[in-house]
């Protein structure tokens, strides 16, 4: 997939990393989705004070006026909001928005091995302006993709949103998104998505913003992903700290066959990802597996009935939701798309969370072993 810009936005709104800036419009603030504090940490009436602008951008890692006015009265855009000069902040000081993209090379979040932080629960997309196989790129072209992998059949043209910097022209709720609203804040109705409240641990409803404002895909026009955030996004993850996905058994033997896993992650990435995850075989339990397995319980025997404690490093999805778990269990809960990849951005190639290319066979399976256990 590929970075995305905001076609009338001045250049210098994604002049600050060079190749890609952040996106993301992620709940701020430690009450779920509802932002708090003044009106002004994100709002301005007239962009004007003492005859400058309140409004900012980003121009190298500086922040300097910007003249434009943005929509809502905000005072910067997503990437503003969402970005760090530095590559310690983990969120911002002032609005409390999580930093997915940093300029430096990030040093909080999940790690591999031990030493490469990842960032949040999505990753950074600090790691995609060091390779572009890394990560999901939303504001430019892809160097080495022309399409989404894994492009559903009858797609044609941007009709199935397959590149992130075109604006999606299939109709709809997502007719014109692109970037950072290709994704998240995907509505209609509901126009406030970071001041919705969230009073239930579980994120199911356009009201409450969906998880992660994620919405207007797969799932269905006008509806979204449902899940249980982490109020700090996987700043400090542990098997009882942590996001929980929702997951739904998908048919595995025609392409697009996760269109109808209802609010799950997987159907969502299948808006633009149809074909993975699918078997040449008319059973869906067959084998042999040509494509890794997707929205498919975990066995509940051999090396796989070991991954009982939950690592967050591979989340697993739930065929329902209540709480945060602290265990895994086999013959239930699924191995989703968010099992292998970092949702934006990872130190890896093809995002995933762990080095599956490295020459040091304990490195290429730190991932793999924790459901191939018998395989480390």
């Amino acid at each position: 997939m590929r970075r995305s810009g905001r076609g009338s936005a001045p250049a210098s709104r994604w002049a600050a990393a060079g190749l890609l800036l952040a996106f993301l419009a992620l709940a701020p603030g430690p009450a779920r989705a509802a932002v708090s504090g003044p009106c002004s940490n994100c709002h301005t009436m007239h962009n004007s004070q003492n005859a400058e602008p309140m409004a900012w951008v980003y121009s190298g890692s500086s922040k300097v006026a910007d003249a434009t006015p943005n929509a809502n009265l905000l005072i910067t855009d997503c990437i503003g909001c969402h970005s760090s000069a530095d590559g310690s902040s983990w969120k911002d000081s002032v609005s409390g928005a999580p930093v997915v993209f940093s300029m430096a090379e990030p040093s909080f979040g999940a790690t591999a091995d031990g030493s490469t932080h990842q960032g949040l629960a999505a990753g950074n997309f600090y790691w995609v302006t060091q390779d572009d196989t890394f990560g999901h790129n939303i504001f430019s072209d892809d160097v080495n993709l022309d399409t989404a992998p894994g492009k559903s059949t009858g797609c044609s043209g941007n009709a199935c949103h397959e590149n992130l910097d075109q604006a999606y022209v299939g109709g709809g709720t997502l007719n014109g998104k692109s970037a950072c609203l290709g994704c998240h804040m995907v509505s209609d109705s509901v126009t406030s998505w970071h001041h919705a409240k969230d009073p239930d641990p579980l994120v199911n409803s356009s009201t409450q913003g969906w998880y992660r404002f994620l919405g207007g895909h797969m799932s269905g026009e006008g509806l979204g992903v449902s899940g249980i955030e982490d109020d700090d996004w996987e700043h400090e993850p542990s098997s009882s700290v942590h996001n929980e996905y929702l997951g739904q058994e998908g048919d595995k033997t025609g392409a697009g066959g996760f269109a109808a896993a209802g609010n799950t992650v997987s159907a969502f990435c299948t808006g633009c990802h149809g074909n993975f995850h699918i078997q040449d075989t008319t059973t869906a339990g067959s084998s042999p597996w040509l494509r890794h397995p997707s929205d498919a319980p975990l066995p509940s025997s051999g090396e796989f009935s070991d991954y009982v404690t939950y690592d967050p490093l591979i989340p697993v999805a739930r065929p329902a939701l209540s709480g945060v778990s602290s265990t895994v269990t086999p013959g239930s809960d699924m191995v989703m798309c968010l099992s292998c990849h970092r949702a934006h951005a990872s130190p890896y190639y093809k995002m995933l969370r762990w080095d599956y290319r490295s020459t040091t066979l304990a490195t290429a399976l730190a991932g793999c072993g924790i459901c191939h256990t018998r395989k480390q």
